[in-house]
C-alpha cells in the first residue's frame, strides 16, 4: 500500500524537500515466529495442494472402479443368461431323448411282440404243412395200393413192390472191391 497524501487538509505533512538517503532503515526486526509460520503456512499450501492431487487421483481410480464393476456385473449378467438359455436347451434336449428313448423301448417291445408272432406263425406253418405232407402221403399210399393193385391185381402193396426192388439192384451190383 502506498503512502497516501492528503493535500486539501493538510498539504505539508509527510512531505519531504530533501533527497531521502537509502536505506533510511537503521535497524531491521526479524521476527522468527513470523517466518516459522510462513514457511509452515507455505508447507500447508504445498500438503494441501498435493492431498487434493491425491484425492483426485484416489477420485480417478473410484471411478475406474466404479466402471469395472459395471462392466462387470453387466458380463456376469450376461453370462448367467446365457448359461440359463444353455440350461433351458439342454433341458429340451433331455425330453427330446428321453421322448426317443421312450419310443425306441415301444419300438423294441413291438418287435419282440412281432418276432414271437412270427416264430408262431412259423411253428403253425410247420405244423400244418407236416400235418399236410403226412396226409398227403397217406393219401398218396393208398392211391398208389389202389391203382397197383388193379393193374398188377396183387394184395402185395406198392411199397413191399418197391423194396423188394431195391433188394434186387442192390444184389445185381457188381463188387467194387
Amino acid at each position: 500500500m502506498g503512502l497516501y497524501i492528503n493535500n486539501r487538509e493538510h498539504p505539508e505533512v509527510f512531505k519531504n524537500k530533501q533527497t531521502i538517503k537509502e536505506p533510511n532503515q537503521t535497524y531491521s526486526r526479524k521476527d522468527f515466529l513470523t517466518e516459522i509460520l510462513n514457511e509452515l503456512k507455505i508447507q500447508t499450501e504445498r500438503q494441501l495442494e498435493t492431498e487434493v492431487n491425491h484425492w483426485k487421483h484416489v477420485d480417478n481410480q473410484l471411478h475406474d472402479l466404479r466402471e469395472r464393476n459395471q462392466y462387470q456385473q453387466e458380463f456376469e449378467s450376461q453370462v448367467i443368461e446365457s448359461l440359463n438359455e444353455l440350461n433351458n436347451k439342454i433341458s429340451k434336449q433331455e425330453e427330446f431323448q428321453g421322448g426317443v428313448l421312450q419310443r425306441l423301448d415301444t419300438q423294441e417291445a413291438l418287435i419282440d411282440k412281432l418276432s414271437l408272432q412270427l416264430n408262431h406263425i412259423r411253428s403253425i406253418l410247420f405244423e400244418r404243412a407236416n400235418y399236410l405232407a403226412t396226409k398227403i402221403e397217406d393219401g398218396y399210399k393208398v392211391t398208389s395200393s389202389y391203382v397197383y393193385k388193379l393193374m398188377t391185381g396183387s394184395d402185395q402193396p406198392l411199397t413191399f413192390f418197391l423194396l423188394n426192388k431195391k433188394k434186387d439192384e442192390i444184389q445185381n451190383q457188381p463188387d467194387q472191391s
